[in-house]
C-alpha cells in the first residue's frame, strides 16, 4: 500500500512548466525564413521592435549579444565569410562610424566549441541559422541541468529574428522531477541602406 501512495505523492509534486508567449509569431516567421547564406553582408538596427506589451527576453540589444561596445550604436553589421568560417561584427553609430568590431568563428554542427574562452563562436546550420548553445549541469540540492539557446535567422522581410530559449530539468532533492522551458522572440529590423 505504501508504494502506490509514494508514487502518487511524487507524481503530484512533479512539475512541468512551459511558457512561450510569442510561439505563433515564431512559427510564422520561422516557416518563411530566408537562408542566411543568400547574402554575406547584413545590417540591422541595434534595438528590437516591440510588437506587443509582452516582456521580451534574449538579446535585447545586438551589441550585447555580439559583445561589441557602443552606447551610441544605431546599427550592427554582420559580415559573413563562408570560406574562412568567420563572421565579423561591427557596431556602427548614426554617422556611419565603426565603434567596435569582433570576429566570431562559425562552426558546423559536428565541431566542438573553441577551448579558448576569448574566442566567440556560433553554430551555422546548413539551412541558414546561427545558433548559440550554453549548458550547465551543476549538482546542488538537485540533480539536473539548465540550458540557454539563441537561434538567429533572417525573416521573410529581411529582418533578424532572435529566439531565446531557456530551460531546465532534473530531480529536486533527488525525489521530485521537474522540467521548465521558456521561449521569447525579438525582431531586429533591417537597417536602411546607406
Amino acid at each position: 500500500m505504501r508504494g502506490p501512495s509514494v508514487l502518487f505523492i511524487v507524481l503530484a509534486l512533479s512539475g512541468c512548466v512551459v511558457h512561450s508567449p510569442q510561439m505563433a509569431q515564431y512559427k510564422a516567421e520561422y516557416s518563411n525564413r530566408q537562408d542566411i547564406h543568400s547574402h554575406s553582408l547584413y545590417r540591422f538596427m541595434a534595438k528590437p521592435v516591440k510588437s506587443s506589451e509582452e516582456k521580451y527576453w534574449g538579446a535585447g540589444d545586438l551589441t550585447e549579444f555580439f559583445y561589441v561596445k557602443g552606447d551610441k550604436t544605431s546599427t550592427v553589421e554582420l559580415k559573413l565569410d563562408y570560406d574562412s568560417k568567420t563572421m565579423r561584427i561591427k557596431s556602427i553609430d548614426s554617422q556611419n562610424r565603426t565603434l567596435d568590431e569582433r570576429t566570431f568563428v562559425l562552426l558546423d554542427g559536428s565541431e566542438e566549441k573553441p577551448s579558448d574562452s576569448n574566442v566567440k563562436s556560433l553554430y551555422l546550420t546548413k539551412d541558414g541559422e546561427l545558433i548559440r548553445k550554453v549548458k550547465n549541469c551543476t549538482p546542488d540540492m538537485s540533480a539536473g541541468c539548465q540550458w540557454w539557446e539563441h537561434r538567429l535567422f533572417i525573416t521573410q522581410n529581411g529582418d533578424l529574428a532572435v529566439q531565446y530559449q531557456q530551460g531546465g530539468a532534473g530531480m529536486l532533492f533527488l525525489i521530485v522531477p521537474f522540467y521548465t522551458n521558456s521561449s521569447y522572440l525579438e525582431i531586429f529590423p533591417r537597417a536602411p541602406d546607406v
